[in-house]
């Protein structure tokens, strides 16, 4: 078990380490996504031809995000976002590498209104969406392509395929 975790931290680290090519988006606020959801989501990350899966329990209200990701029922990471700012606890398997923050980042510019993002997002950045998709542009080249199978998006399966780090997440939801 221990190995498989290992791998898991592993390839997580590889999609999470800082760069410049990094969506400069700042944490959302929780009202913002304009309603109370609690998500339990299963993630698989691919990255440099390696698939791994964990688990993540998503919480929502106007006044916090609660975000726990498990591998093998053990939390590895648990990320709280309120008006005091963003805490993060993690496992001490986790390498350093692997980011809480990137993973609720991610699930923001998945999730949280277009309107929303874009007044987050600096100059140059952009998002559009169609009926079933959303595009996250720098300068008019998208960064990140996501799809969703559902309606409301949170609902079945979303696909985030991140361009330029060359990682893809496919992240299966139900309402709790």
């Amino acid at each position: 078990m221990r190995r498989w975790l290992l791998a898991l931290l592993t390839l997580l680290a590889a999609c999470a380490g800082p760069s410049p090519n990094e969506v400069p988006l700042g944490y959302v606020a929780p009202a913002a996504f304009g309603r109370t959801l609690t998500l339990t989501q299963q993630i698989t990350v691919v990255a440099m031809g390696e698939s791994r899966s964990f688990e993540a329990v998503v919480a929502i209200d106007p006044e916090r995000i609660d975000l726990a990701a498990l591998a093998m029922g053990r939390r590895m990471i648990a990320v709280h976002l309120d008006a005091g700012g963003l805490r993060e606890d993690r496992s001490p398997l986790v390498p350093e590498a692997v980011s809480g923050a990137r993973i609720l980042r991610d699930l923001q510019l998945a999730y949280w209104p277009r309107e929303a993002l874009a007044a987050a997002l600096p100059a140059g950045w952009a998002v559009e969406e169609g009926a079933h998709s959303r595009d996250v542009l720098l300068n008019g080249a998208t960064i990140l392509h996501i799809e969703y199978s559902g309606e409301p998006r949170w609902r079945g399966r979303t696909t985030l395929e991140h361009r330029r780090f060359g990682y893809r997440l496919t992240i299966d939801s139900e309402e709790a």
